[in-house]
């Protein structure tokens, strides 16, 4: 019986740290932070067969204390984040495939276009740029040719041709008031 508590209080450990160390999916966490979510899994599961509760506790505490460290480093000093978490990788620039950074990544380019298809982007030509993040997901920036049109893009346009178009008939009434001026005849009686 003493077996199933020290398992329920190691099971409740382990998801408060997890809480504290931060609430990302396993997709948009760092090669550091999949490794500790690792370790405090293999901890618990050795834990409960073999170690000692406090020991358990003790060692899970640990590992979250030093994730975080780690993490606090990385926002202070670049080289700890370019050791410990890395950096985004381009893969596309100027709609040109970087194949020396594919290689570096070991993406092929079948690979890399079938994220660009899993995006929606149909042409290597309609990214600007395009990178391998540190969570391995893709990020991107599209051409200003392929960007989509937003609610707030036609706005901008129309207030752009409203004033174009008022400034034109104001032109033309302008020009007209000058015609009009220049073609009235002179009265004789007008001139004494």
């Amino acid at each position: 019986m003493y077996y199933i508590w020290e398992a329920m209080v190691i099971l409740l450990t382990g998801v408060c740290l997890i809480r504290i160390a931060g609430k990302k999916t396993v997709a948009q966490m760092s090669g550091l932070e999949v490794i500790t979510i690792l370790a405090i899994a293999s901890t618990t599961g050795h834990a409960i067969s073999e170690q000692g509760l406090l020991k358990t506790i003790l060692a899970l505490c640990s590992l979250v204390a030093l994730l975080m460290l780690v993490q606090y480093l990385a926002i202070k000093f670049n080289f700890v984040k370019r050791l410990m978490i890395g950096k985004a990788t381009s893969v596309i620039q100027d709609g040109e495939i970087i194949f020396n950074n594919l290689k570096k990544l070991r993406i092929s380019v079948d690979q890399l276009e079938a994220r660009l298809r899993e995006n929606g982007i149909s042409s290597v030509k309609d990214v600007k740029t395009a990178s391998i993040e540190i969570t391995g997901q893709f990020g991107y920036e599209l051409m200003n040719h392929a960007k989509t049109v937003t609610v707030g893009d036609l706005e901008k346009n129309i207030e752009q041709l409203q004033t174009a178009i008022l400034q034109q008939i104001s032109t033309m009434e302008q020009k007209e008031t000058v015609q009009i001026q220049s073609t009235t005849p002179i009265r004789p009686d007008s001139l004494e």
